[in-house]
């Protein structure tokens, strides 16, 4: 229901839909002249029937729906509206002090206002043309009726908010006309920097800018306290403890970072840097510490005698993972974390490798937090192409946190012993505290807390084991780095505190109380018999040490001497190929020697017989030089040729070249 033409009309579509009438009744009757067909229906564009005009049967029908009139005069808005692109652009991108935008619930009302005002402007226009103005003698009757279409509008879809009374409205309109979008907009939000609060001025923001970041973290009332003081001396207004709360949040990000550290903004306020895991085993590793959230009993002796045990104490365990798939490849555990304890995961970590592919590797990059980053570092580089340690208190770098809280949920929380989740949880996600004092008792000690890590640790590597080979498998040859047991036992070796010469039984050293001898089949370690050496050795496999100088230049691989039976019948296999091993050895090393001094004699020969033709041939004429001098000369021969004796017979110079 609509005015069309200021004609009351009814949409001929609506009677069908509602059984009113068959689109057979409509035909005839439209046809016949029965009813009044204001305007034909097209694509888009219904027709419209006269009301007046509808035969009495038809009118009892409507009028049982719906009030013709009522709905008319909603419909007489309704029917002008039409959407502005022009204005949503304008109240989404109106921008307000501090980079804000409008409410969003505000640019539907501003919105909803816009498209209204544009509605009543067709009307008036429609109505009175050219020929009358607003200030016609009808126009009061006008707005009375727009205002109340205005109100009967459905505010579900038109969520306008203009005045029911129509002089108000009458006066929204033109404004509206004369100022546009903008005279819609809320004058709290256009002066919004008036509205947030007695501190407008430079100096004044600057203060308590101040106030707000001191480190000390004052309270609301307590900045505003004191900025009132200075406010009297400077003549400014005062202000309460809710303006500083806006001002607050308003310079939040400003006061940040000297309220709570520079790191705490790079974690909570900068940029963050989205990252993904590593496709393949060994592109990266990533290494921290953890003190576990299980405990366990310990007795000590006090300083009177006493014995004490204690039932808080929790271990630490240094793990290094592989976030390919959140895979642990090395761990060690300790009461504390110590350069030695990441040094003794590091070691688990390349040993693992070799159990895994093998042989042992290196991982491409290797991240870890700055924890005696001075001392490790040439370890982390050494284990790693590169090595990149962590920004100083960026937490979030370290992928690794949350997987230890993963394995503190997944493991640890079903044990007995466990300590709880961090000092910053929630104390209703904490273990009853009276459970854990009555079973302390029952709390393992030292070693029984290291093997429930152990199981840990070890269950998950068994659950990932067959994902980690495939990804190893798929993963490109050329971005392997493997790890020489050379590297190896020169990074993770144990030391004697002893440094060793080399015997001709090789290298003798005492570990653990038991002596073991080493040797090496590289013909140039015995050039260095005079070298004291510093041996290196893996306590898990000490079938191989390394043999270190003292500045490190020279590092040879030994290996430990095969033990051969005395008697012949306790022979077994493989004894008589390590005999035949070394024979070969012998002999390759004898005829090295040999050739090497029959190559010396050959050049010392030639070079005596050169020189000792000049010498006899002076010792047998007397002949002079240009000088008048025979001395010099036979005397010069001499030296040239290394002779030393003093009689004209040469018999110890034939003695020298018998020796040769």
């Amino acid at each position: 229901m609509q005015y069309f033409n200021n004609i009351l009309t009814v949409e001929a579509g609506w009677m069908i839909e509602q059984g009113m009438m068959t689109s057979e009744n409509y035909r005839q009757l439209s046809t016949r002249g029965d009813i009044q067909v204001v305007r034909r229906g097209c694509r888009n564009t219904p027709a419209l029937v006269a009301y007046e005009s509808l035969p009495e049967r038809f009118k009892k029908q409507i009028d049982a729906k719906i009030n013709v009139y009522k709905a008319a005069k909603v419909n007489m808005i309704e029917q002008h509206i039409v959407h502005s692109a022009e204005a949503s652009a304008f109240f989404d991108g109106y921008m307000l002090e501090g980079d804000r935008h409008l409410p969003v619930d505000k640019r539907r009302e501003y919105y909803a206002d816009a498209i209204v005002l544009d509605a009543i402007h067709s009307i008036i226009v429609e109505r009175n043309g050219k020929r009358h103005t607003l200030s016609h003698r009808g126009s009061a009757r006008n707005w009375d009726e727009l205002a109340d279409s205005a109100q009967n509008l459905d505010r579900r879809q038109y969520p306008h908010m203009l005045p029911a009374n129509p002089r108000s409205l009458e006066r929204k309109y033109k404004l509206y006309k004369k100022e546009g979008y903008a005279s819609l907009i809320h004058k709290a939000y256009i002066n919004s920097s008036k509205n947030a609060g007695k501190v407008i001025d430079d100096n004044q923001v600057s203060a308590l800018a101040m106030l707000m970041s001191d480190p000390r973290n004052l309270d609301n009332a307590q900045v505003a306290r004191i900025y009132n003081t200075l406010a009297a001396q400077m003549k400014w207004k005062k202000i309460t403890a809710s303006t500083v709360a806006v001002w607050r949040t308003k310079l939040d990000d400003e006061i940040y970072a000297r309220r709570h550290g520079s790191a705490a903004y790079q974690n909570n306020k900068a940029m963050q840097v989205k990252r993904r895991p590593p496709q393949y085993p060994l592109y990266y590793w990533t290494i921290d510490g953890w003190d576990v959230e299980l405990m366990y009993q310990k007795t000590e002796i006090d300083k009177n005698s006493h014995s004490i045990t204690t039932y808080h104490n929790r271990p630490t365990v240094i793990v290094v993972l592989d976030p390919c798939c959140k895979y642990p490849v090395g761990y060690a555990i300790g009461d504390h974390e110590t350069p030695e304890l990441i040094k003794e995961a590091l070691r688990n970590a390349a040993r693992h490798t070799e159990s895994l592919f093998g042989r042992m590797y290196r991982t491409a990059q290797l991240q870890s937090d700055n924890y005696a980053i001075s001392l490790m570092l040439p370890l982390y580089r050494g284990m790693a192409d590169k090595a990149t340690p962590a920004r100083k208190g960026n937490a979030k770098a370290k992928i690794i946190e949350p997987w230890f809280k993963y394995l503190n949920k997944k493991y640890c929380q079903l044990q007995i012993n466990w300590s709880g989740y961090g000092v910053t949880s929630k104390k209703e996600n904490q273990p009853n505290a009276d459970f854990l004092n009555r079973y302390r008792h029952n709390f393992p000690d030292y070693e029984g807390v290291c093997a429930q890590i152990v199981m840990s640790i070890e269950a998950e590597r068994a659950e990932l084991h067959d994902k980690y080979m495939a990804l190893w498998n798929d993963m490109p040859e050329e971005n392997r780095f493997p790890l020489s047991v050379e590297q190896y036992l020169l990074m993770f070796g144990a030391t004697t505190d002893k440094r060793h010469l080399l015997q001709g039984n090789g290298i003798t050293v005492t570990i653990g109380g038991k002596r073991h001898s080493y040797d090496c089949f590289n013909p140039s370690f015995r050039k260095h018999a005079s070298v004291r050496w510093e041996v290196r050795y893996d306590p898990d496999d000490l079938s191989r040490v390394l043999a270190v100088s003292e500045d490190e230049s020279l590092q040879y691989e030994l290996e430990e001497k095969y033990i051969q039976p005395m008697a012949l019948i306790e022979r077994t296999e493989g004894d008589s190929e390590q005999l035949q091993r070394v024979l070969r050895f012998n002999m390759e090393q004898e005829r090295r020697i040999t050739e090497q001094m029959c190559d010396y004699s050959d050049k010392a020969a030639e070079l005596l017989s050169e020189h000792s033709k000049e010498l006899d041939t002076l010792q047998k004429l007397l002949i002079v030089d240009s000088n008048g001098q025979h001395k010099d000369q036979r005397n010069r021969a001499r030296l040239k040729d290394g002779y030393t004796g003093h009689d004209a017979t040469g018999t110890e110079d034939d003695e020298l070249l018998d020796e040769y």
